[in-house]
């Protein structure tokens, strides 16, 4: 059974949801903002530090002006082919493009590497650890494939138990 885990404060924890690419709807290597969407599969990403959840923001990867709906954001200029549009770690994936972790992290303007969870760092005996559906992926975790039902858990400092699935909303 899943332990709730506190959200994080401080400066570390608070992401904007987009680079400065995304807010002028640049290319981001060769990802495009386009104003249609196309089909879509969803996938999960969690983000820990330090025992704590980093909360994922909506609007990563839709540039604006942001159309809201509360917390939630449903639309905007365009869209790249990953995008979130409420703030779970739920990650819209176009169907047809093959993405990365690495792409996220490029569209959202946040550095990932082996020692390099967002605002936190840590080192090379200590790196950060990265999960696919349960399992530990070793490799530098910019690599790791984003497709659909994928769940995604990265971890840095306290080690929390990361899980295999995640419970997805219902298609629309």
């Amino acid at each position: 059974m899943p332990v709730p885990v506190p959200a994080g404060h401080g400066a570390g924890f608070q992401l904007a949801p987009r680079s400065t690419a995304v807010g002028h709807a640049s290319a981001i290597g060769r990802l495009r903002c386009a104003p249609r969407l196309g089909a879509r599969v969803l996938a999960h990403v969690e983000l820990f530090a330090a025992g704590r959840v980093v909360p994922i923001p909506p609007g990563i990867g839709v540039a604006p002006p942001l159309v809201r709906r509360g917390a939630y954001v449903s639309g905007g200029r365009c869209s790249y082919p990953i995008r979130t549009t409420e703030p779970t770690g739920l990650l819209e994936l176009d169907s047809d493009v093959h993405l990365s972790l690495g792409d996220l992290f490029a569209i959202w303007g946040q550095p990932l590497s082996r020692t390099r969870l967002a605002a936190f760092r840590t080192t090379a005996r200590a790196p950060v650890r990265a999960y696919l559906d349960g399992r530990r992926w070793r490799r530098d975790p910019r690599t790791m494939p984003l497709s659909a039902g994928a769940v995604v858990v990265l971890e840095v400092g306290r080690y929390l138990p990361p899980h295999a699935r995640y419970s997805f909303p219902r298609a629309q």
